[in-house]
């Protein structure tokens, strides 16, 4: 029989340390680079299009034509770039709703009217007008407008698209801080709420030593201010070393043994190689207290506790085994076990388990730690 202790699900999981997540001004420096690297590129292509059509001939008069469409290039990235400043500052476009789409297609039909006649003027110091003089001029100028305002209202919705995608984009970022922020809140509520519940079955532990042993519960209260020290060291992080977690095992197991002498028999087996990994700051502290308190405490005789980690694949296995039996109707709120499973799932995602089971009389505790767990030290 195997019992999952209840963990959140979920779809993913960013840890603290390896999600990078663009500042406002790191995001504002960006949009800048990225509009100009847009602004110079989209006008630099229609500039070279309208150049290499400018159609052969006579040498001087194909330069002087050329020279005019530079220009008149030039003036068009600068009327867009005031363009985009005016949309700004009216909001039409940044912000959400819908755009005033008279006034926009008004600004559009000025814009051109500016760029044709910015047009004409330089065609008239350039090329001595030629372009006012051919009988044809009032319809190219017409048609000029035209197309100069068909290129302002299609730059005017490519902005658009832009800005809404840089939206969606900044609303996703938004929402990725927020679940990180509130990742790290129940993190912290977690651990404080683990804090407590060990140092109050310790001090139980320790209450009942007293009337036995004055100088023996001295040396109980030393090892539980080194508890204390390490539970305090591992609040100031998500994860701690198992190495550091074995120690306050250790310390633990021996404060209990003060109570519970020769009933309480216990063994700490951890593989070469993996006091190195990582995991939550008391979990398997917490897992042995459970063991003392439901097993051994029970116990008329003596009574064995196991505690090994080992290597299984990709997964590092820790599991905590005490001789008994699994009591469904158990008063205890088994608080620390599903602290365990919720701080496991939060680091390390759905590939962390905390599993409880009854195996052939023993309650077997047992901790799944996925691959690269080690990598949110």
């Amino acid at each position: 029989m195997t019992v999952p202790i209840a963990a959140p699900e979920r779809s993913s999981f960013v840890s603290p340390a390896s999600s990078e997540i663009p500042t406002p001004a790191a995001r504002s420096v960006h949009s800048r680079r990225d509009y100009w690297l847009c602004q110079c590129a989209g006008w630099g292509i229609l500039t070279t299009m309208s150049v290499l059509a400018s159609g052969q001939g006579a040498l001087e008069p194909m330069l002087r034509m050329s020279a005019v469409k530079v220009l008149v290039m030039i003036n068009g990235l600068f009327l867009s770039h005031c363009w985009r400043i005016f949309l700004r500052r009216r909001g039409w476009i940044d912000r959400n709703g819908a755009a005033p789409v008279p006034h926009i297609v008004l600004g559009v039909v000025v814009l051109s009217v500016l760029q044709v006649a910015f047009l004409v003027c330089a065609d008239v110091l350039i090329r001595d007008g030629i372009l006012i003089d051919d009988e044809d001029a009032p319809a190219v100028i017409i048609g000029l407008s035209v197309l100069w305002s068909a290129v302002f209202l299609m730059w005017t919705l490519m902005y658009a698209v832009v800005l809404s995608r840089r939206r969606a984009l900044r609303f996703e970022l938004e929402k990725l801080e927020l679940e990180v922020s509130v990742k790290d809140a129940e993190l912290r509520a977690l651990q404080a709420q683990v804090n407590p519940h060990f140092f109050f079955n310790s001090l139980n532990s320790i209450r009942a030593l007293i009337y036995q042993d004055h100088n023996t519960a001295a040396q109980a209260i030393s090892q539980l201010a080194s508890l204390m020290r390490h539970s305090l060291r591992s609040g100031q992080a998500p994860t701690v070393r198992l190495a550091d977690e074995v120690a306050a095992v250790h310390a633990y197991l021996a404060i209990e043994r003060y109570r519970f002498e020769e009933r309480l028999q216990a063994e700490v087996d951890i593989a070469p190689g993996l006091y190195d990994e990582m995991l939550p700051p008391m979990a398997l502290q917490t897992l042995v207290e459970n063991a003392v308190k439901h097993g051994v405490e029970l116990a008329l005789g003596p009574c064995r506790l196991n505690v090994t980690a080992r290597r299984r694949g990709q997964q590092v296995i820790l599991t905590v085994a005490n001789e008994g039996s699994l009591q469904e109707a158990s008063a205890s709120t088994k608080l620390g076990l599903a602290n365990t499973s919720k701080r496991l799932a939060l680091l390390f995602g759905p590939g962390a388990s905390c599993t409880l089971s009854e195996e052939d009389g023993w309650v077997v505790a047992q901790v799944v730690l996925p691959q690269g767990s080690s990598c949110a030290r």
